[in-house]
């Protein structure tokens, strides 16, 4: 029987909901969001319920961390070797067999330690090769000049998700045990999964002529890519940094709140739904912007928001300043991450797009442990604040590095001259 698998035809399109693919590949990206949020607060409940250990619940933190540094690069050559639709629907596959099984357990009451540790490891690898795939697909389902949009989009739901999903686990298991908030969270993995198998084929152009390519090779064409395309490699060093400084309070933001500035827990929760609705605010009017300025502008004067809100971090006395920062901070975030991949998914040859992906978080995901346990150990003997102005000393330097480059005038000019470069080399 020949493959009845229906192909892709991307035909122009005024509005990205009315795309069936892109609504499809949004779906399956809202309802797994959905489930990783439920699994996010529930699990370290969970472990904590086993062990009351905060060692313990922190180590499956940063396992999650570790996953995407050392299996990075190697999910991105997947992502880039097989019909992403496939990747997706193994990857929606793999969630559903690994939530499946904690329900029976938690159901049959023999959940152990180890196998939190066993099935978090494959739930943790399952969202890595999800987001890998669904950010290489994006370009194979919408024009290139929806970019920008159908990221906003893919941002706009996840920032939802990410305001309701711990509010909604929270509520699923004051109303029923760890079992069932369980069993409610494989539904929405169903549907992740139904969304998937739904989906179009997303072959790869020319991906039968790179069959008989090495692992090793692919590996290193991917990081070739990335540090021989100037606007890539500026932006990835940009990124390395931010994340790190970000990392060093990351650990220990909630522990300055209630040790030093004496937050209750309500107000904790509050600070943080308040950080995710500047996020929202800021994916809700990026196209707005990207219409009003050069891309490369707006990404370069997000970080002044950094300065700003960590400066008011620095010099915080109540939550509420907190509460100002983290929507500053997430606004500037949501922002420039949008306008990032956007321009990596229109500078980067599709068929590199996972290999790309998969090296800036092996670059990327590798520093923020070091980075949470440096922050840690710093909060333990000495004032938390500094961590605060060291970030604000490198979002400075950030803002005054780019704004030496020609990335910051503009990101149109440079993409055309990257295509052109590579016409010629054709």
């Amino acid at each position: 029987m020949g493959n009845r698998e229906r192909k892709l035809s991307i035909e122009p399109s005024h509005s990205l909901w009315k795309n069936r693919p892109f609504l499809l590949l949004l779906g399956s990206d809202a309802t797994s969001n959905l489930g990783l949020y439920m699994y996010i607060v529930m699990i370290p409940l969970l472990m904590y319920d086993l062990t009351e250990s905060a060692l313990l619940i922190s180590t499956m933190r940063l396992m999650e961390f570790l996953v995407s540094g050392l299996l990075g690069v190697a999910a991105g050559i997947l992502v880039d070797r097989i019909n992403r639709k496939k990747v997706l629907v193994t990857a929606a596959g793999l969630q559903w067999v690994t939530i499946a099984l904690l329900t029976l357990l938690l159901f049959f009451e023999n959940v152990q330690l180890w196998s939190l540790y066993f099935l978090g490891f494959f739930f943790a690898t399952s969202g890595l090769l999800h987001t890998n795939a669904t950010h290489a697909a994006l370009p194979q389902v919408v024009q290139k000049d929806q970019l920008t949009e159908g990221n906003a989009k893919l941002g706009i739901v996840s920032n939802v998700v990410r305001l309701i999903g711990p509010m909604f686990a929270g509520l699923t298991l004051a109303a029923l045990s760890f079992a069932g908030t369980m069993a409610v969270q494989l539904v929405f993995i169903t549907l992740t999964l139904l969304c998937t198998v739904l989906l179009p084929s997303l072959k790869i152009e020319g991906l039968e002529d790179r069959e008989k390519i090495t692992f090793w090779k692919d590996a290193k064409e991917g990081f070739h890519e990335l540090f021989n395309n100037s606007l890539l490699k500026v932006t990835t060093v940009v990124i390395f940094f931010q994340n790190f400084g970000f990392s060093l309070m990351m650990g220990v933001l909630v522990f300055f709140a209630v040790d030093q500035l004496q937050a209750t827990e309500a107000q904790v929760g509050l600070y943080i739904s308040i950080g995710a609705a500047g996020g929202l605010v800021g994916v809700l009017i990026v196209k707005k912007l990207a219409t009003l300025l050069p891309r490369g502008k707006i990404y370069t004067y997000t970080n002044m928001f950094d300065v700003v809100a960590f400066t008011i971090l620095a010099f915080a006395t109540s939550w509420w300043m907190i509460a100002i920062a983290m929507a500053l901070f997430n606004f500037s975030t949501s922002v420039s991450n949008v306008i990032y991949l956007a321009v990596r998914q229109e500078i980067t040859p599709n068929q590199m797009l996972g290999r790309v992906s998969g090296s800036i978080a092996t670059l990327v995901e590798m520093t923020m442990p070091l980075g949470i346990i440096a922050g840690g150990l710093w909060a333990e003997f000495l004032n938390i604040r500094f961590l605060f102005v060291i970030n604000i000393v490198l979002s400075a330097v950030i803002l005054i590095s780019l704004l030496r480059t020609t990335f910051h005038q503009t990101v149109k000019e440079l993409t055309e001259q990257i295509s052109s470069h590579r016409a010629g080399n054709q």
